[in-house]
């Protein structure tokens, strides 16, 4: 076993390591990039991982949601903006039509992304506009909130729509970004959606495989991460979907000798950001030991805020020394 080991880097280090709040963070374009720019010089002086930070657009995961018509609200306090469900779209899957795809470059968060990308583009980093992760189930969940789960068995063919009306939406903003880089849009080869394990097994093939199958569509790459899945879940995916690389972040109903078991080594583990607070270097050193004798081909470190620098140290030494592959940048 070779397996490589990796660092998730993302909007919680970029604003701790740059000394910035959320707020300022999401509030401008210039702020982000230089923030980012600043945790990565950070993280290179302090770990010598810079490299695994790669400067791009950024903006609360509720950003697509917001861009469907979602309202959001944003703190006072240094926290993340989130998405207001007691708020929902529509509270019948009876009414998927009026579930409206608007423009990007002025519907709700998405706007800000666009905004963004404009500026990235300006200071010279060619950089895509993102902001549609695949998430299709969980973002039915948020908009309807909730209902859509008694839909998938009182009305399945209004809850349908509403699955399609998303994907309808995700693929606009896809064609919409492959547009700003002077590129086509072939499907995406990454679907995240951590809700979508609450379906049934049959469920979840009902109603999950056919809108991913939409989302991919002729890639052969098809990298897929949802937390809350079990063993026949993922067996579904990896057999009648043929996803290629499953990430196993968070996914506690799932054993490692279960994500073995269905995709070999095509899986990645994960050091949460609650383990890497929480734990001792020592037990830092056994998990990821653990990790890389499991048959994975990546262990993923993903320091949180709070993070204690000691607790790091031990994180990048154990991997640097479990992990023979070496370092994925």
């Amino acid at each position: 076993m070779q397996p490589k080991w990796h660092i998730a880097f993302c909007n919680v280090t970029y604003t701790e390591y740059a000394g910035v709040t959320y707020k300022q963070y999401y509030g401008s374009p210039a702020v982000m990039l230089e923030a980012q720019l600043a945790a990565k010089e950070y993280a290179e002086r302090r770990w010598g991982v810079g490299r695994f930070m790669h400067p791009g657009v950024d903006m609360p995961g509720c950003s697509f949601v917001s861009f469907l018509g979602m309202e959001v609200i944003e703190p006072d306090a240094d926290e993340i903006p989130y998405v207001d469900t007691s708020k929902p779209l529509i509270t019948n899957v009876a009414d998927a039509d009026q579930i409206r795809i608007g423009d990007p470059r002025t519907e709700g968060l998405m706007a800000r992304r666009y905004e963004a990308w404009q500026y990235y583009r300006d200071q010279g980093y060619t950089v895509g506009m993102g902001g549609y992760s695949g998430a299709v189930i969980s973002s039915a969940m948020e908009i309807t909130n909730s209902v859509v789960l008694i839909g998938f068995v009182e009305n399945p063919d209004g809850a349908r729509r509403v699955l399609d009306r998303i994907v309808d939406a995700q693929q606009a903003l896809g064609q919409f970004d492959a547009s700003l880089r002077g590129a086509t849009y072939s499907g995406t080869t990454y679907v995240g959606d951590d809700y979508a394990g609450l379906l049934s097994p049959a469920m979840f093939r009902e109603f999950a495989l056919p809108v991913y199958e939409r989302l991919y569509a002729g890639n052969q790459s098809r990298f897929m991460h949802s937390e809350l899945l079990r063993a026949e879940h993922l067996r579904i995916a990896r057999e009648e979907l043929g996803i290629t690389v499953f990430h196993g972040a968070g996914c506690e109903l799932l054993t490692l000798e279960e994500m073995y078991e269905i995709m070999g080594e095509n899986f990645w583990t994960q050091l949460t950001p609650q383990e890497m607070l929480e734990f001792t270097p020592a037990q830092i050193d056994e998990r990821i030991a653990e990790f890389a004798q499991c048959g994975c081909s990546h262990v993923q470190l993903y320091p949180g805020r709070g993070t204690p620098d000691g607790n790091m140290d031990a994180a990048i030494e154990s991997a640097q020394r479990h992990c023979p592959g070496g370092p994925a940048w």
